[in-house]
């Protein structure tokens, strides 16, 4: 070592590796970096090893008894929870098991399909939002964005999106399974793992039966206990064990088939599977507790992932479960909730819980209108069967005709026969139908259809309104949801970062798509989906609003941007190749700018050219009826033309008033205005310089160009009437002629009813007149009735009186008549009474004398 050396440190050498244990690259400078050995990746560190290889039996036995005693409480706890899934499973009717119904023959068990069509409808609407055809990923690149962290990011994307495409193909299969599910269980989870066999990482949907967490619980992410029941088939287990995931405790299957949840039954039901007593597959429950505890000598309670087999008891695995540079041991999330609506606890809630009864009152609803129409349509009623004392009670049902016990001498069919009474289908009940069916669609309703219906020709700003306004509570779940994509990506980003085999993925890829150390760094991957758009119908309101807004304002729009946003949104494949190529324009002179302007091409001035020849030359060929006006030129000339003028006039006071000024001053004054600097004051002498030599400009332009604006002006009215007609929309023309049509429709119909009402007020006019006449002529047929009335009255009544007089002197002449005839015939009586009775004396005493008797005929003498 020099003397100079000397008073160097000995901490400022280090002592080069053997040879073999350093990597040394060279550098374009000259130098070298020397890399001193390997670093571990993270996942292959020994900070990640099974701990329960090295933790003794006795404690793990512990482990497991405490940890197995808490998942039986967490279970209990949650019984009803499990309760109400299985209920909701069930009303769907998929199962042919829903509750409720009538239990006669015949009796109807179809189920109204509310919450399956919720659930269908929830699923793709979701699926189609978070999971497009190329990839759920974007990229994002958070703070300032170079080239680099592009290109990175991008590198990241790609690969994601061929992991969850091509790669892994179950991860949409497991994701629409667990769609569907959302709505009825509340929640549902996604599992993420890796697997290193195959470099790539793995999804798995967890049903929330199977995930159990403590009652203490009030969210997923902050909870202190995860329990996973995981179902495992014999050969999954060995291979865990053989792969060193698990322990070799026992790899015996187990015997007996292992229990099923309640919603895992309905779920069978719905499949129409039936598990076997055999246990074929040998199925067994292990454990995977993700917990916050003291494991082993770490007496701080730190994240842990417990694996616990529930045949034996026996702890599998035991993983610690924070990063290993992580001195806040923060624990690291494998599993992702995708929650529906959440509430004051760590489960969410779904569907059943929030239309439960109003589908079960549907289902009621829709069996009692069938009940009630089958019933209606089949006989069955009660028959005389024979001679009985006493009376009977019978209750046949729908369907059935049962014999009763009857009197003697029936004489009647009618008496032998009674048909039940039962109603038909009741109005109230279908009306009630429809009640319910819209409450529950209102629930998490859409304006979708609305929107269908609608006219295109609506405003855009109440299109959006109306998707705002109808789909808010969707549009918060899809929020929710949003969230929950970007936690996957978040986890598939840490799992790449850690386990990604660089080599193994350019084999199968065949390039490299991305490499692990471009997951080392922060976050810059998110999920396509916008949290504000849930809907193609709201992305095309937008974009046709941006639309409107260019075309009202081009000034302040790339058209051709818009255009390519337009054909995005509308999804038309390679775009961008059914655009014409974006021309630039390139310095011509006077006579090709004409051409070109003719031909619709872009023409531009350049400060170097003549600008009052280049004016002269188009001012003279705009105005010629044969070249610039003619209607064939003139279309595509005068848009781009005018705007060439401005440009020319514009440039031409610019280089005259630097022309000017660098006259006056002496010098040119460009290469001035470049050396001032930050002199202020100079630089203010300049602007009053400027300001003089604008004026003389500005004076110079009223003679040059004093016949520019007239020309401009009539250039102007012959573009507008040459300006093509915009080109509509077939469905807006179409719709525009229904509108017109329906408006001539109904301008006939209000002048129909016009009509109809004008003659009606005439004819009733005419009635009432008519009615008046008459009711006049009436009123004096009455009258004159009346008199004739009382004239005959007054006649008939002196005929009257002389008769009753005419009668009362021929009967008072009969009477005197008869009293004259009584008292003559009372005056002969009496005469030949008196005669005879002086003849019977007479003829007495004679007798009296014969006879001797002396006997007096007449006893009262």
């Amino acid at each position: 070592m020099d003397e100079e050396d000397e008073g160097i440190s000995d901490g400022e050498y280090m002592d080069l590796p053997e040879e073999g244990e350093d990597e040394v690259e060279d550098t374009p400078d000259g130098g070298a970096i020397v890399r001193f050995g390997e670093d571990v990746p993270a996942g292959e560190s020994e900070f990640y090893t099974n701990l329960a290889e090295t933790i003794p039996e006795t404690e793990l036995n512990t482990l497991s008894s405490r940890f197995l005693d808490l998942i039986a409480k967490d279970k209990e706890a949650r019984k009803r929870r499990d309760d109400q899934y299985e209920e909701g499973l069930r009303r769907t009717g998929l199962g042919d098991d829903a509750p409720g119904g009538a239990q006669f023959a015949g009796a109807s068990k179809v189920v109204h399909p509310m919450l399956t069509e919720a659930c269908i409808d929830f699923a793709a609407r979701a699926m189609k939002e978070l999971f497009p055809s190329e990839g759920p990923a974007k990229d994002y690149i958070p703070g300032k964005q170079t080239e680099e962290k592009i290109a990175k990011a991008a590198r990241k994307t790609k690969l994601l999106n061929w992991q969850m495409t091509v790669q892994c193909p179950e991860v949409r299969a497991e994701l629409e399974q667990l769609m569907t599910q959302v709505p009825l269980g509340g929640a549902q989870y996604m599992k993420l793992g890796w697997d290193e066999r195959r470099n790539r990482p793995t999804f798995l949907f967890v049903a929330i039966d199977d995930m159990y967490l403590p009652y203490a619980a009030t969210n997923f992410y902050t909870a202190q206990r995860k329990t996973h029941v995981q179902y495992l088939t014999q050969l999954d287990y060995e291979d865990r064990v053989k792969s060193g995931m698990y322990r070799d405790v026992d790899l015996r299957s187990p015997s007996m088939e292992p229990e099923q949840s309640e919603a895992g039954k309905a779920n069978d039901k719905i499949e129409g599977r039936n598990a076997s007593s055999y246990n074929e597959d040998g199925l067994r429950i292990v454990y995977e507790i993700h917990a916050i505890a003291a494991v082993g000598d770490d007496e701080e309670p730190s994240p842990y992932i417990i694996s616990v087999d529930k045949p034996t008891g026996k702890v599998l695995a035991v993983y610690r479960n924070w990063e290993e540079e992580d001195d806040t041991r923060e624990e690291l999330l494998w599993f992702v909730e995708w929650p529906f609506i959440p509430w004051r606890g760590a489960y969410p809630i779904g569907l059943p819980h929030m239309i439960g009864g109003l589908s079960g009152a549907a289902t009621g609803a829709l069996r009692a209108l069938l009940d009630a129409a089958h019933i209606s349509n089949t006989p069955s009623g009660l028959k005389l069967k024979g001679a009985k004392i006493g009376g009977q009670s019978e209750a046949p049902v729908p369907g059935e005709i049962r014999e009763i016990e009857g009197g003697l001498n029936v004489d009647d069919v009618r008496k032998l026969f009674m048909p039940m009474p039962y109603n038909p289908p009741n109005p109230v009940l279908f009306s009630l139908l429809g009640f319910l069916v819209d409450a529950g669609r209102n629930v998490v309703r859409t304006a979708l259809e609305d929107i269908a219906d609608g006219s295109p020709n609506a405003p855009v700003g109440t299109t959006l309104a109306k998707l705002e306004q109808g789909m808010v509570v969707f549009s918060a779940i899809h929020n929710r949801l949003h969230d929950a994509m970007a936690r996957m990506l978040r986890i598939l980003h840490r799992l790449n970062g850690m386990y990604l085999n660089d080599e193994k993925l350019e084999n199968e890829a065949g390039e490299e798509l991305a490499s692990r150390e471009d997951f080392d760094g922060p976050l810059d991957v998110v999920p396509v989906s916008d949290p504000n758009i849930f809907s193609e119908t709201q992305r095309y309101a937008q974009v046709q609003a941006l639309v409107q807004r260019a075309s009202q304002m081009p000034q302040l729009y790339n058209q051709r941007k818009v255009e390519e946003r337009l054909l995005e949104t509308l999804k038309v494949p390679n775009a961008k190749e059914l655009l014409n190529p974006p021309l630039e324009p390139k310095e011509q002179n006077a006579v090709n700018e004409n051409v070109s302007a003719s031909l619709g091409r872009p023409v531009m001035a350049f400060p170097a050219q003549d600008h009052l020849a280049h004016l002269e030359t188009h001012l003279a060929y705009m105005m010629s009826p044969m070249l610039g006006a003619n209607p064939l030129i003139a279309p595509a000339y005068l848009p781009v033309m005018l705007n060439h003028l401005k440009e020319h006039i514009a440039l031409w006071y610019a280089s005259a008033v630097v022309e000017i000024a660098s006259n006056a001053l002496g010098e040119d004054i460009g290469k001035l205005m470049k050396q001032l600097g930050p002199d202020v004051e100079a630089r203010q002498e300049l602007d009053r310089l400027l300001v003089e030599a604008s004026g003389a400009a500005t004076a110079q332009s009223a003679q040059l160009f004093s016949q520019i604006p007239p020309i401009i002006q009539q250039a102007q009215q012959m573009m507008q009437q040459f300006a093509p007609q915009p080109v509509q929309d077939p469905r807006v023309a179409l719709e525009g002629q229904k509108m017109q049509q329906q408006m001539q429709i109904e301008q006939m119909r209000m002048q129909g009813n016009a009509q109809e009402a004008q003659m009606r007020m005439q004819a009733d006019a005419q009635q009432d007149q008519a009615r008046m006449i008459l009711e006049q002529q009436q009123m004096q047929f009455a009258a004159q009735k009346a008199q004739q009335d009382a004239q005959m009255n007054m006649a008939e009544l002196q005929a009257r009186v002389q008769i009753a007089a005419q009668q009362q002197a021929a009967e008072d002449a009969r009477k005197n008549a008869e009293l004259q005839a009584r008292l003559a015939m009372n005056t002969d009586d009496n005469r030949t009474a008196m005669e005879l009775a002086a003849a019977e004396i007479a003829s007495g005493e004679q007798i009296a004398v014969s006879t001797g008797t002396g006997i007096n005929p007449n006893p009262n003498q």
